[in-house]
């Protein structure tokens, strides 16, 4: 047992931790530029192998400042390098596990006492009108990392109410998700595909299942949902309702359509609330919002697969999960993403009460932040910001206090710390980002000052190595 104790924390043992921490700080960084940061936290930063690797290299330093006594005089300078590793790999640690960080937006003439975090959540609530059961989840999913979860997990206390067993399972995580259509489908229905400008530039194509609603380019299309018998006019409370008669599609619009058909380039106005022929390759447009019937499919079925490698944050992700309470289950589909927070879903199921989310959430501040006036330089003869800056006023109870962030200018405050990081569109609005790590920050410095003290003592100590090689050589000379 010694031999293997002596062996664990030897110092070919610290050099090959050492080799390993650094080939995986290479691969995060390549996996970060190619899959985004949360693949690169997932499969290395967050993971327990490599904070497994840091932890025994913390053992190893301790052990050896005892076992090598390097608290001697003559040894300062290997000490304060040992001390500094130590310092920074337990900053780090207490930034891991008690750190928070998020983005807060401020409009211009408002003031805000929340920031959202960077951190995903699945946030889970039960109840029966008289116990209730509530979890808040952290989650790093990505396409390419073990995403598998439960509630409760493994080494969990039973969920139970009523004398139900409650339980949550991970299914599936998409990235980005698109709707992608399977042809000739067992137990497929009608499908139509509508195209219509995409939010990034370009077209994209939409997908509309038989008997259903979906809000398409800030329009609520239908489908043959709500339709009355008669063939003369569709009634529903959709904004477009399509209906399929015989084996021609119609639509119904509660405002006037414009269209143009594009083999004549031939233009008119068709009435609202009237029954006409939905052409293809024809453009409408409805209320403003553009829109093109592309193509109809029969036994399809509309599935949803990642449009993407790299996540966008500025697109909702779709996290798959089953509820199973005692012997029934079902699945929910929750969208969210990272610096959104998104609405709750409710629902009753086997006589209990649910709701569900996935996203961000908030976290509040004991003070709040007014912005007086956000400024934006440009390079001259250019668009492109040179600069920018937001001139914010902290208000905290009684006391108030102007300051102005910009770039390498962080307003610190009650272990908060703020960075200017973006700005809205229309320049009115900034972002900021926040960061609260003060135990976290104090013990890094002091890890960087003792590698430092390191450096120097290095040069002035009279038992270091340099000072030796200094003093023979005078000797020589």
């Amino acid at each position: 047992m010694n031999k293997y104790f002596n062996y664990l924390f030897s110092i070919p043992s610290a050099l090959f931790l050492m080799f390993v921490f650094a080939i995986a700080i290479g691969v995060a960084t390549f996996i970060e530029n190619d899959y985004g940061t949360i693949a690169a936290k997932a499969l290395i930063f967050n993971n327990w192998w490599l904070e497994l690797c840091l932890f025994l290299l913390t053992a190893i330093f301790i052990y050896n400042i005892f076992i090598y006594k390097l608290y001697h005089v003559r040894k300062l300078p290997v000490l304060f390098l040992h001390l500094s590793f130590i310092l920074i790999i337990v900053g780090a640690a207490i930034t891991r596990y008690t750190g928070s960080e998020g983005m807060m937006r401020i409009r211009e003439g408002n003031l805000n006492n929340q920031f959202v975090s960077s951190t995903t959540f699945l946030t889970f609530k039960v109840h029966n009108n008289q116990t209730q059961y509530m979890v808040d989840k952290p989650l790093l999913l990505s396409s390419i990392s073990n995403n598998k979860f439960s509630i409760p997990n493994y080494f969990g206390k039973t969920i139970k109410i009523d004398n139900k067993k409650i339980k949550v399972e991970y299914l599936n995580f998409i990235q980005d998700p698109i709707d992608q259509i399977l042809e000739n489908q067992k137990d497929g229905y009608d499908v139509l595909e509508l195209v219509v400008p995409a939010k990034s530039g370009g077209m994209q194509s939409e997908y509309i299942a038989v008997n259903k609603s979906k809000e398409i380019n800030d329009l609520l299309v239908s489908f043959n949902a709500n339709l009355l018998v008669s063939k003369d006019v569709g009634e529903s409370n959709a904004d477009f309702l399509i209906s399929k008669l015989d084996s021609s599609f119609y639509f119904t619009s509660i405002y006037d359509v414009e269209y143009m058909r594009m083999s004549d380039q031939s233009k008119g106005v068709l009435e609202k609330q009237t029954r006409h022929l939905l052409n293809a390759k024809t453009l409408y447009t409805i209320n403003g919002k553009n829109m093109v019937f592309k193509n109809y499919f029969n036994n399809s079925i509309i599935t949803k697969s990642t449009s993407s490698i790299k996540n966008d944050d500025n697109t909702s992700d779709l996290l798959k999960i089953k509820l199973i309470v005692a012997d029934r289950d079902t699945i929910i589909d929750l969208y969210g993403t990272r610096g959104l927070i998104s609405p709750k879903s409710y629902f009753t199921f086997n006589d209990l009460f649910f709701s569900f989310s996935y996203g961000s959430k908030n976290y509040s501040l004991p003070f709040a932040i007014f912005l007086k006036d956000f400024q934006l330089e440009r390079y001259p003869g250019s668009n492109s910001p040179s600069s920018f800056a937001s001139e914010v006023e902290v208000i905290d109870g009684e006391e108030k206090m102007d300051y102005r962030i910009f770039m390498n200018n962080v307003l610190n405050y009650r272990g908060y710390r703020f960075f200017q990081s973006s700005y809205d569109d229309d320049e009115k609005g900034t972002i900021l980002s926040v960061n609260k790590d003060r135990a976290g920050t104090i013990f890094t410095y002091i890890g960087y000052l003792s590698l430092l003290l390191s450096v120097i003592s290095v040069l002035v100590s009279r038992f270091s190595r340099f000072n030796l090689l200094n003093k023979n050589i005078k000797k020589e000379s």
